[in-house]
């Protein structure tokens, strides 16, 4: 298996109409999923009281990353048109359904939690679809399509919960949701416009183009060309710890920090977040712009402020973990951007479903363990524990980076440097 160097050209990707179109369409959408993972928790609440079914809504978003190798290996068989559409419609349904039933009074813990988890499944179902899709979508600038939709995507998280604090004044809580069904006409419309990933080119069936592998068999076939990658699997391997020091969990324990602690007032921590969404916003647009991606030089520098800041954040001082907290996502974000282009720049187009889905599967799982930790912690050692506990489970990429600097070519410098037997993204 050749290794791969895209050879992007200098046109920034929103110069291409039909990225504008494309993006467009995708970012009324993450507006709307953006509202909806803020409202459906405290529509819940305000239903139920309940704050194990609100647990369970805000996990079922970590949960389906656990599907995510299996969708990713169907995308490369059959192409990612297979998800897009459906995985729309699947959450306009879902997302239609739930409204009706809380309209019309019929509600239940039950209802609710299956309908959410529809409504969870599609949005998955969808955004394999289309970050499958991007490197035939866009091909000669697909790394870069890549970064400036994850900034977006950013944009949309700082923008959604403004929505709802704006919205429900007006509209009220299943107002927005209905605002979430409607987002998703969007990205259907773009499809029809005829912006949308080529049709899959299939072998003729007979001999052994005929007798295909099953999705098992295709997924260790994508881990066995990752692990040939070494400037994506080292990148990778290098940014988990960092996926778990900076997780759902952690945020939540920062926004209860700056709450307990520090006895921040509400709108203080409000401002806070805010400050720390634009520093995101700033993080993801920079790697975005950059014609250059340098993927290690970056996350070296990801990994080196995000430690020093969660060891910082334990200094007797609020304004100076607050500083710390815009450090840290900020460099979170970049580090995020870089991972998700170098996958789709690296590697053949035909596997990055997998790729997509076997990273999704590494760095949902340390995600999901941090909240578990971090209650368990903070209960027995305190607060400032939790934030040591933080930094040397960052502290473990720089380990990493010493470990594989030496391993990666210089290649991930320049993307228009060529290595030999290097083939194009088709």
């Amino acid at each position: 298996m050749t290794q791969q160097t895209v050879a992007e050209p200098s046109t920034a990707p929103w110069r291409d109409r039909r990225f504008l179109v494309f993006a467009t369409g995708n970012f009324v959408n993450n507006l709307g999923e953006a509202a909806y993972k803020v409202g459906l928790p405290l529509f819940v609440y305000e239903l139920t009281g309940s704050l194990a079914t609100m647990s369970l809504l805000a996990a079922l978003a970590p949960v389906t990353l656990l599907l995510s190798p299996w969708l990713g290996a169907v995308a490369d068989r059959w192409g990612p048109r297979v998800f897009v559409v459906p995985g729309l419609l699947i959450q306009l349904a879902s997302a239609v359904a739930l409204n009706l039933t809380v309209l019309t009074g019929r509600s239940s813990t039950a209802v609710l939690f299956c309908l959410a988890a529809f409504v969870q499944l599609g949005g998955e179902m969808y955004r394999t679809g289309w970050i499958t899709g991007v490197s035939t979508m866009f091909p000669h600038n697909a790394a870069r399509s890549r970064a400036v939709l994850s900034s977006l995507f950013v944009t949309s998280n700082i923008v959604g919960p403004l929505l709802v604090a704006v919205g429900v004044g007006l509209i009220g809580y299943l107002g927005l949701l209905w605002f979430n069904a409607a987002t998703f006409v969007a990205p259907i419309i773009v499809w029809l416009l005829g912006i949308h990933p080529p049709a899959k080119e299939h072998k003729p069936r007979g001999g052994e183009a005929g007798r295909r592998a099953g999705l098992g068999r295709d997924i260790l076939d994508g881990w066995r060309i990752v692990r040939a990658e070494k400037r994506v699997l080292y990148v990778q391997l290098t940014s988990l710890p960092l996926h778990f020091a900076s997780g759902v969990g952690v945020l939540s324990f920062m926004v209860w920090y700056l709450r307990d602690h520090w006895h921040i007032p509400a709108s203080g921590v409000s401002t806070a977040q805010a400050v720390a969404n634009i520093g995101a916003l700033a993080g993801s647009v920079y790697i975005a712009a950059r014609a250059r991606t340098r993927p290690r030089i970056v996350l070296a520098y990801s990994a080196i402020v995000m430690t020093t800041a969660l060891f910082a954040m334990a200094l007797p001082s609020s304004w100076a973990f607050v500083v710390c907290m815009v450090a840290f996502f900020t460099m979170r974000s970049a580090m995020t951007a870089v991972t998700a282009m170098i996958v789709v720049k690296y590697l053949p187009s035909d596997v990055v479903g997998r790729a997509e889905g076997l990273f999704n599967l590494m760095g949902g799982i340390p995600i999901l363990l941090a909240p578990l930790l971090i209650p368990l912690v903070q209960r027995a050692w305190g607060s400032t524990a939790v934030l040591v506990l933080l930094g040397l489970a960052a502290g473990l990429s720089l380990i990493c980076l010493a470990r594989f600097w030496s391993s990666w070519g210089d290649a991930d410098a320049d993307p228009s440097s060529a290595v030999p037997g290097d083939t194009p993204v088709k």
